[in-house]
């Protein structure tokens, strides 16, 4: 209805953000992408298909869970909130209830910073900006997601630029070590 009234064609689709071949490469300037790489096992093939639909020079954004963040406990101990979730890591994180942090019933997996930066420049990209989204509010009750985000930011949030030339295969990191 929006889009009516403001004289703009859309077109939607249904699809997996890991597989868009309804996509032509090339299409977008600006792919705007929400928190939610954590439901997807494999950050990399989201990254490929952004790069492939992404022309280059065109801008990517997105936001993802920090990795600290799914690691930490949502209520804090008299020692603070503590990492009880292992950083290197296969499979899904357990499950939650009750969390402001995650989303109950839900498959989410910790993406590590390799993973979420290093993917992204392996795909393509260039990092131009990295904001961490304030969250922290001073005077919260502890186990609020306030007074959690003072201690742990649960967001990153990536302003990246495609560069030209063909999307990197996959491999691991290529910095060069003496």
């Amino acid at each position: 209805q929006v889009a009516a009234e403001r004289r703009l064609a859309l077109r939607t689709v249904e699809a997996s953000m890991d597989e868009l071949p309804m996509l032509a490469a090339g299409e977008f300037d600006i792919v705007v992408h929400p928190v939610s790489t954590c439901y997807v096992p494999e950050i990399a093939p989201v990254y490929r298909e952004v790069a492939r639909v992404t022309r280059g020079g065109g801008l990517y954004i997105s936001q993802h869970k920090s990795p600290t963040s799914l690691q930490a406990e949502i209520q804090p101990s008299p020692r603070g909130y503590e990492l009880t979730e292992p950083y290197y890591r296969a499979g899904p994180l357990p499950n939650v209830i009750g969390s402001p942090h995650r989303e109950e019933g839900t498959l989410e997996y910790l993406h590590r910073w390799e993973e979420i930066l290093g993917h992204l420049c392996r795909s393509g990209f260039v990092i131009e900006d990295v904001v961490e989204p304030l969250h922290a509010k001073a005077g919260e009750p502890p186990g609020a997601f306030a007074h959690r985000s003072r201690f742990v930011a649960p967001y990153i949030r990536l302003k990246a630029r495609r560069v030209g030339g063909s999307v990197a295969a996959g491999g691991g990191a290529r910095i060069l070590l003496p």
